[in-house]
């Protein structure tokens, strides 16, 4: 990408790098782009686009009534702000606009609304935002946009005042108007408006024309500026470590009884815990037993139904990785051993798939911060650095 963007003389935009858009993953990816310049000679302009907010900024946002959830979550609270390990900021497209008009011929962008990457440079020559920004959700996973997902072709969209045209830049591949407007639903509760930092993608006169066996036209989309501009705030909080035991299950006096064997399970778990010292606050257990319940939990309508086999995962989580470790090891033998309703106990219960049959999955984070932060301006939350390669 940073090769063909050079030789063509246009911008590369890399947006939510690493996939989550902090600190540290934007810093791996300037690693990479130096190397790869310096292994293939490449001299060029870069930004950073910074989303990492800092506890201080957050607070006093808080403070000045600012913050509000995004969805059914608590309202924030200093607690949840220090308890974070990182907060970022969901960037639109001002913010690469911006950098591309510093000087920078490659950004590499904290947490970014993935729409922003495609229209921020085409914002930026001049593009007419209403079909700009819907061209941009259109190409973002672009191959969904195909009649042939499989095919993993790239689509490539040219914009006009009051339009825009689709197409696959795989040979053999189509775009329809059904596979072109379906890909409006991809991670969206409404398919009608599609909201983002700067105002909402509005498709409810949208129209979709098939031009030839290959290209699609659309027209009528509206995008509507945001008259009270917010981000979306996102953090993550450090649980602790986790090891899991994964062991399947077929013996019919467990399934009948599979809740029963749980608790006597976890019992048992709780029992070799204390033989090691373990303090009860310091770690966690929870089942999944996947071919029952382990999707829905208690909202699964077929839960009495006795299954045929089950594959329980034990996901232990602790506040260091050997005390995780240690207990996942414990657990195959606990679970093992459990006896209930005077009928069951002994070994030989569990099919295990690995061996060794822990899995140390390492640390472990869970959201924190899933908010909504009310700016004046869209960009203002977010810093850019310039420097040559």
């Amino acid at each position: 990408m940073l090769e063909g963007a050079h030789e063509l003389g246009i911008p590369l935009i890399l947006g939510s790098c690493g996939g989550a858009g902090g600190l540290a993953h934007v810093a791996g990816y300037q690693t990479i782009i130096r190397e790869i310049a310096k292994r293939r000679g490449i001299r060029f302009t870069a930004a950073i686009v910074n989303a990492s907010q800092s506890p201080d900024s957050i607070r006093a946002a808080v403070d000045d009534g600012r913050v509000r959830p995004l969805g059914p979550r608590p309202p924030l609270d200093k607690a949840a702000i220090e308890a974070s390990t990182e907060i970022v900021a969901m960037m639109g497209a001002g913010p690469v606009q911006q950098a591309l008009a510093q000087g920078a011929d490659v950004v590499l962008a904290g947490r970014c609304a993935d729409a922003a990457i495609f229209a921020g440079p085409a914002l930026h020559r001049g593009a007419t935002p209403s079909p700009t920004w819907h061209a941009a959700k259109a190409i973002d996973k672009g191959y969904l946009a195909t009649a042939d997902p499989a095919q993993g072709s790239p689509v490539l969209a040219t914009i006009k005042h009051d339009h825009f045209i689709i197409e696959p830049t795989k040979p053999g591949v189509r775009c329809t108007t059904e596979s072109v407007a379906k890909q409006t639903l991809y991670e969206n509760p409404n398919p009608f408006r599609i909201s983002l930092p700067e105002g909402d993608i509005c498709l409810d006169k949208a129209e979709y024309e098939q031009l030839d066996e290959r290209r699609v036209r659309v027209t009528g989309s509206r995008f509507e500026v945001a008259a009270a501009p917010t981000v979306k705030l996102e953090g993550a909080r450090q649980l602790g470590f986790r090891a899991v035991l994964v062991a399947g299950l077929r013996d019919p006096r467990i399934l009948e009884e599979l809740d029963a064997f749980v608790e006597e399970f976890r019992a048992n778990l709780q029992r070799s815990a204390a033989s090691l010292g373990i303090e009860p606050n310091a770690w966690s257990v929870r089942f999944r037993c996947y071919g029952r319940d382990a999707v829905l939990g208690d909202l699964e309508p077929h839960r009495s139904r006795i299954p045929h086999e089950v594959g329980l995962v034990v996901d232990v989580i602790a506040q260091t990785q050997d005390i995780a470790t240690a207990l996942a090891t414990r657990a195959g033998p606990a679970g093992s051993k459990a006896t209930f309703n005077d009928r069951l106990g002994g070994g030989g219960n569990f099919a295990y798939p690995f061996s060794p049959n822990v899995l140390v999955g390492g640390a472990v984070y869970e959201w924190s911060l899933w908010h909504l932060l009310e700016v004046e301006d869209p960009a203002s939350p977010f810093s850019i650095e310039l420097f040559e390669v």
